[in-house]
């Protein structure tokens, strides 16, 4: 185990350092290209993926994808890019807890070479795009899984289906194990044992490894490209705009709704969605705001987060491929349970109060009733019309004399002029 870490820490140093040597001199064998995706597939990195794989220059080109599956788009093209690729191809399904599902399990039956870390599940492949009707896990052996409906473990020591041929836990590892392998009568030349000043064998690459990523803008969308991921960012986008309708603010919040719905517009165009439970969704952040309109909590806010949490739990139709993780999703729920129970509550009071005026001092000042009091009515006061309160006994009518006896919030109390030095 010591020595396998060496090798592995050896190995990505080594790479490193070792490719912009190697990239300038240009001897040897090509370089390793690493195809990076994590997430759902979707066109636009299905689209990447083939920009990759055709016309490369590397000696091999790996896809390393954690995702679970192809959301939408059309695969032929991809499936057809890696069986005509002018490069060796192979693909690591990992790191330990990555699904390979659908599509990206299809993809394991067509590169050249394929693995995957110890702890990865892999199946349902008949469900190419966006779910289908998988049975459930493997729970024989997974030689004899059936990978087209359901999902195995690649395990360490074996069995595991003939798709697998390498089983390493890290993608460096991987690339180190494709070396002296021969495909289409190339033989791979990706890493080399030396020996270090200790005597310890370490193992380290003999060309450039390049990893490379979708662009920054597609990285950006993909943000939402998991069901909890839009999930979130639809609550917010909508939650920010019910804030800004009520706070008027400098547009700060509106703005970010509308970053946040635009993320959320992505993921409910790319992934297979439930609209029943993105109806659902609505529904229980409208009845949030009536509620608050209302300044109570009652049954329509219960109702509200039950509907927002049934929601959010089924926003897709894809289970297990695109299944939301319910603990992102009960954070959600109760973060947008709190915001609108306090802030919402909390910021419209101080964006909207009015801020205390002194009025004691009109404690004792005279005026004239202009309506009859019943206990309230309406005083002048230096040409100022004030509400005001009065016994009900006073008997105050319109066109009385009357004094301030008190104040009460923005509520004058008085009574007839004299009375009150009465004992």
């Amino acid at each position: 185990m010591v020595r396998r870490s060496l090798a592995l820490g050896a190995l990505v140093v080594a790479g490193i350092g070792a490719a912009p040597a190697l990239a300038q001199s240009g001897a040897g064998p090509g370089p390793v290209e690493v195809v990076e995706v994590t997430g759902p597939l979707d066109q636009r990195t299905m689209d990447f993926i083939v920009g990759r794989l055709t016309g490369s220059e590397a000696q091999l080109v790996v896809l390393h994808l954690d995702a679970p599956g192809i959301a939408s788009g059309d695969p032929e093209p991809l499936f057809a890019a890696v069986g005509a690729a002018s490069v060796p191809t192979a693909m690591w399904a990992g790191p330990v807890g990555t699904t390979a599902y659908g599509g990206v399990a299809h993809l394991l039956e067509l590169v050249d070479v394929a693995g995957g870390a110890p702890g990865a599940r892999v199946g349902y492949s008949a469900a190419t795009v966006g779910g289908g009707t998988p049975s459930g896990q493997c729970s024989i052996t997974p030689v004899e899984c059936d990978t087209e409906t359901q999902s195995f473990e690649i395990t360490e020591n074996g069995p595991n289906p003939a798709a697998i041929r390498i089983v390493e836990p890290t993608i460096a590892q991987f690339v180190a194990a494709l070396d002296g392998m021969t495909i289409d009568d190339v033989t791979l030349e990706t890493a080399e044992t030396v020996t270090a000043d200790d005597g310890t064998e370490v193992v380290v690459t003999s060309v450039p490894v390049r990893f490379v990523q979708p662009g920054l803008f597609t990285r950006f969308l993909r943000l939402s490209i998991r069901p909890e991921g839009t999930f979130l960012f639809l609550v917010a986008g909508l939650t920010l705009v019910v804030f800004e309708l009520y706070a008027a603010g400098a547009g700060i919040a509106a703005s970010v709704a509308v970053l946040s719905l635009f993320l959320a517009g992505y993921g409910l165009a790319t992934l297979p969605m439930n609209w029943v439970s993105v109806a659902a969704v609505l529904v229980g952040l409208l009845l949030y705001a009536w509620e608050f309109q209302r300044n109570r909590l009652g049954i329509g806010s219960a109702l509200g987060t039950l509907l927002l949490l049934g929601g959010g739990l089924t926003l897709t139709t894809a289970r297990p491929q695109f299944a939301p993780a319910w603990w992102a999703v009960v954070l959600v729920v109760i973060a947008a349970a709190l915001f609108f129970l306090f802030a919402m509550g909390s910021v419209v009071r101080s964006r909207f109060s009015t801020r205390t005026i002194g009025r004691d001092h009109l404690v004792g000042r005279s005026g004239v009733a202009e309506t009859a009091f019943d206990p309230e009515g309406v005083v002048v006061l230096d040409g100022a019309r004030w509400r005001a309160r009065a016994h009900r006994a006073a008997g105050i009518r319109a066109g009385d004399p009357v004094e301030v006896v008190g104040v009460e919030g923005i509520l004058l109390e008085v009574s007839p002029v004299g009375a009150a030095g009465e004992t």
